[in-house]
């Protein structure tokens, strides 16, 4: 796969490419690209923004990219930076961000009021995103809901799908689970949690029954 000078000069400065190892002017191997923000760290950025933006731009070679915690990307941000804001006092959008520019103008959601009309989104030849929101994190409810709403209203283009809590039978098998394979604190009691009552009802009280979390207290 191969990155040509139009897609290396929208993230490289002329007088950077001159730096790019292996790049002869015309086009350079993504492989080749990546190893070059190896050896070099201060190019990395942008190294990665040209292999990504070859990936959604091609047909030949699938791929998918996930995302966990998606929805914390559009509720306050926690990145400041004088070269964003002179005076350091506003976060630098999420999107503005090259780790996540790609995902985000590739899927065109929205927390605006005006989120139920569909934006426009960058068509990807030949892959995908998988992306997760969170409930353990401080972001605001309407945030969370908008942004649902938002992926809802892209039609087929989006599909949304709803991880509910385990069942009460279903943590029960869960943490068996997890007392067969030697997860955490269940590796060496010998059955003794997975037996009491009011130890798995404790697991399942301060877990509510989301995996994650479930999976957390069997550390704790």
């Amino acid at each position: 796969m191969e990155a040509d000078n139009e897609t290396m000069s929208k993230y490289f400065k002329e007088s950077q490419l001159e730096n790019v190892a292996d790049y002869d002017g015309e086009s350079i191997s993504v492989i080749n690209v990546l190893k070059f923000a190896v050896m070099e760290k201060k190019y990395s950025s942008m190294c990665y923004s040209v292999a990504v933006d070859r990936l959604m731009n091609q047909d030949e070679k699938p791929f998918l990219m996930v995302m966990d915690e998606f929805n914390c990307f559009y509720d306050h941000g926690h990145y400041f930076h004088m070269a964003y804001d002179e005076e350091v006092r506003n976060a630098i959008p999420y999107e503005n961000i090259n780790l996540f520019e790609h995902a985000m103008s590739a899927m065109a959601l929205s927390t605006d009021e005006d989120s139920s009309v569909p934006k426009e989104t960058l068509q990807i030849k030949r892959g995908g995103i998988i992306v997760g929101t969170t409930e353990s994190h401080a972001v605001r409810r309407k945030v969370t809901d908008a942004l649902v709403a938002s992926a809802q209203s892209q039609g087929e283009a989006m599909h949304v799908v709803e991880v509910p809590r385990f069942s009460d039978i279903e943590a029960e098998h869960i943490l068996a689970n997890f007392e067969a394979t030697g997860i955490g604190k269940l590796r060496l009691d010998r059955g003794d949690t997975v037996m009491d009552e009011q130890e798995v009802a404790y697991l399942k009280m301060i877990s509510g029954c989301v995996g994650q979390k479930l999976l957390n207290a069997a550390f704790l």
